[in-house]
């Protein structure tokens, strides 16, 4: 299971293996959301990776 959430166009994208499943408002939303769906597929010794990534600076 990979996760990242990424800054883009003044929203936070939540892709899941690189497929973008939701966005939110605020980053704390965006966070929340992974939280939440790694606690309901918690899986024992099955490994899952998370990133974010911010949008460039001007």
């Amino acid at each position: 299971m990979k996760y990242q959430v990424i800054e883009a166009d003044g929203a936070w994208a939540v892709v899941f293996n690189g497929v973008e499943q939701a966005r939110f408002e605020t980053q704390e939303a965006a966070l929340l959301h992974v939280a939440d769906r790694l606690r309901a597929s918690a899986i024992p010794n099955h490994p899952a990776s998370f990133g974010i990534r911010y949008r460039a600076r001007a």
